[in-house]
């Protein structure tokens, strides 16, 4: 192998592992987020995203999906998590009164609010999602993953009347 081979591959392989390494980071489980899991004892799965996946018997033999992320992100050096738990997919982008309905909920509950993202198919998925510091503790986990349970699971049964998420 020539010179000039030898180094178009050497970068060529540098390139890849700056563009592979930070993707095999992405799907890497937040062990922060087991340790405050196994202080209350609760059971869950890792996603093949590297998410918190946890499962609430909810009400009338109902259970609700919480996901808790793995990646962070910061806002002025805060470290922010996401929580948050799916309701359910709207065929298409949701009426102004359901719009509405969900804005007015989300204003008056103290913690988190409702979100809609497009999906590639066109529908919309409907979750929960709660925002907080890093700094929780496994107490404030406990009741963030039973709050974002109850009220997905609601309107999951209110607009879908499935028990999917």
């Amino acid at each position: 192998m020539n010179q000039k081979a030898f180094r178009i591959l050497v970068v060529a392989a540098i390139l890849l592992a700056i563009l592979i390494l930070p993707l095999s980071a992405q799907n890497k489980p937040d062990t922060r987020v087991q340790t405050l899991l196994d202080k209350i004892d609760q059971e869950y799965t890792v996603t093949k995203a590297g998410n918190y996946q946890v499962e609430l018997d909810t009400k009338d033999d109902r259970t609700q999906f919480v996901y808790i992320s793995s990646a962070t992100e910061k806002y002025s050096g805060i470290e922010i998590r996401e929580i948050w738990s799916n309701a359910g997919t709207f065929p298409e982008e949701p009426d102004q009164a359901t719009l509405l309905d969900l804005m007015t909920e989300s204003g008056s509950n103290k913690i988190g609010c409702w979100a809609l993202e497009k999906q590639d198919d066109g529908s919309y998925l409907l979750y929960y999602t709660i925002k907080l510091p890093i700094s929780f503790t496994a107490s404030d986990l406990k009741m963030m993953i039973a709050f974002s349970a109850t009220i997905a699971d609601a309107r999951e049964e209110q607009f879908f009347g499935t028990d999917d998420d």
